[in-house]
């Protein structure tokens, strides 16, 4: 009889709950691995939504430049011309799309436009800077002008004088590597002569629009800066 009157023990149950509690924050507490196939699919959405955004912007600022035509925020610089003020003109936006683990993306954003010097610039070159100024001239796909004022013995230029009238191809191409999760930005003549190449990777290419737009216009160079 005595043992019926003894008091129910509970603690046996309670000592069951606080041991699954204590599980469930040590699983809570834990940091989450994401499958890898989730993390890469998040990846390449993200890096599609941004293509897709730039181009969509750059086409706007394209056409913009096309009509406006306006004066730029920064000089032009030429070796032996110096720098001088420019206009932006003639801007043509293309994308190119791409199949990636079964979704179209992005993959290649493409512009051009021409500088064109507010006035012409002029310059006026002695014997072998002559021929490097022509060179690089042409490759600009500069309208330009060359008129020899001097002649050596043998029929060579040995004073000349330039004058640049505009139509300065500039470029810009950004292309998604979905496979590499970076992005490959190449940069023809843009401010300045030459083919500059860098690489962004995926999770810094973040609302990239606007600063791209603003270093084309020369307003500012914050764009050069995520380059480095």
């Amino acid at each position: 009889m005595a043992e019926d009157n003894k008091p129910l023990d509970t603690t046996q149950g309670l000592r069951k709950m606080s041991a699954l509690e204590a599980l469930r924050k040590q699983a809570e507490g834990r940091a989450k691995v994401e499958d890898p196939q989730v993390v890469r699919a998040k990846a390449i959405e993200a890096l599609n939504k941004e293509m897709r955004e730039i181009s969509q912007y750059l086409g706007q600022i394209g056409g913009e430049i096309s009509n406006v035509k306006p004066e730029a925020g920064s000089p032009y610089e030429i070796l032996f011309f110096g720098r001088f003020p420019v206009m932006l003109a003639n801007a043509w936006v293309d994308s190119r799309p791409r199949r990636v683990d079964g979704q179209d993306c992005c993959e290649r954003v493409y512009m051009r436009y021409q500088v064109n010097p507010d006035s012409p610039a002029k310059v006026t070159l002695l014997a072998g800077d002559i021929a490097q100024l022509d060179q690089m001239l042409k490759a600009l796909g500069a309208e330009y002008q060359m008129t020899v004022e001097q002649k050596n013995d043998f029929g060579q230029p040995r004073k000349a004088s330039f004058t640049v009238n505009g139509k300065i191809l500039n470029e810009i191409e950004i292309l998604a590597d979905y496979a590499n999760l970076v992005v490959n930005v190449e940069m023809t003549n843009i401010w300045k002569p030459g083919k500059r190449r860098h690489r962004i990777p995926a999770d810094k290419f973040k609302d990239i629009g606007d600063e791209v737009a603003r270093y084309i216009l020369g307003v500012d160079k914050d764009f050069e800066a995520r380059l480095k």
